[in-house]
């Protein structure tokens, strides 16, 4: 009986989630791996940011998703930094930037990132925001349309018929209580098969690197969850852009993967729809993670759409 008990405790505690603690500099070096890249890192009016940095050429900004941060771009950032100075920051509340603000609103995140590139003499720019992201890089837009030149939009939430759309369980595990039991379960081997299930096309491989990265950046210390459990409170369905997209007059594009199950893709033809300069790309056999799923494709559009004349 003992042994069985053992055994049954150690299975329990596989399944558990389990704090790191590593050193900032620790964390990293885990996280940049084999990236040609700088990491970096400055104070910009009081929060503290991390980005990513590649290349030299026109300014390319990658807005990452939900509980992700600038790491989620490492397939991509290979492809596009010979021709971009690519920049992928960490929004607050994710990755190595600060984890302790009062708010993590969408429209907050905009502004934070217009002065981060205001602080670091970026202009003019093109900026690419995938799911969550995507919804942070369409109010930057907004906010500056003088200094947005270019938006790309993957599989991004911020319409109300994806709220609409989220099937019950989805809309309960949401809810504060229930995401701070579910923290408690964040573990590689779950989000591997959440992955699997939910965020990828049908027999894509799967990608443990992303998933690695995820789970440093959100389960390293107690306070990661804490904050992942806010971000996601402040950061997911709090606002919705359908009001405001006719309002965009840079050319946009729309990259959506057709068998996209989180954020389907009726959402990106609407936003084609409502967005007066924009097109809709959709990449077949393709779910959510678009940049793991197809960096190549995805990256080929990106160039292409920048190359574009207005």
């Amino acid at each position: 009986m003992k042994q069985r008990g053992r055994k049954l405790w150690q299975a329990i505690r596989a399944q558990v989630t389990h704090h790191e603690g590593l050193a900032p500099g620790a964390l990293e070096h885990r996280l940049m791996g084999s990236l040609k890249a700088e990491s970096r890192q400055a104070d910009i009016d009081g929060h503290g940011i991390h980005w990513v940095e590649a290349g030299d050429g026109p300014p390319l900004v990658l807005i990452h998703g939900w509980s992700c941060s600038g790491f989620f771009w490492k397939p991509m950032i290979p492809l596009l930094q010979s021709t971009c100075r690519v920049l992928a920051p960490d929004l607050p509340g994710h990755g190595l930037s600060s984890k302790d603000e009062a708010s993590y609103l969408p429209e907050l995140q905009a502004k934070r990132l217009l002065e981060w590139l205001t602080a670091i003499g970026v202009d003019r720019f093109t900026v690419v925001g995938h799911s969550m992201g995507g919804e942070i890089a369409a109010r930057m837009a907004l906010a500056a349309p003088e200094r947005v030149e270019k938006l790309v939009l993957a599989g991004a939430i911020g319409l109300k018929q994806v709220w609409d759309n989220l099937p019950w369980y989805a809309r309960v595990g949401l809810t504060p209580r229930v995401q701070k039991i579910a923290n408690r379960f964040f573990t590689e081997k779950a989000l591997a098969r959440s992955h699997r299930l939910f965020m990828t096309g049908p027999g894509r491989p799967p990608y443990p690197e992303c998933i690695r990265d995820i789970v440093l950046t959100n389960c390293n210390t107690p306070q990661d969850l804490t904050t992942l459990t806010r971000t996601t409170q402040d950061g997911l369905f709090q606002a919705f852009l359908d009001p405001r997209l006719s309002e965009i007059k840079q050319p946009a594009l729309c990259i959506w993967g057709e068998l996209d199950k989180l954020v389907p893709l009726s959402a990106g033809k609407r936003c084609a729809e409502l967005i007066p300069q924009a097109r809709l790309s959709q990449i077949p056999g393709t779910g959510h993670m678009i940049p793991w799923e197809e960096p190549e494709r995805m990256a080929s559009e990106i160039t292409g759409f920048m190359k574009k004349e207005k």
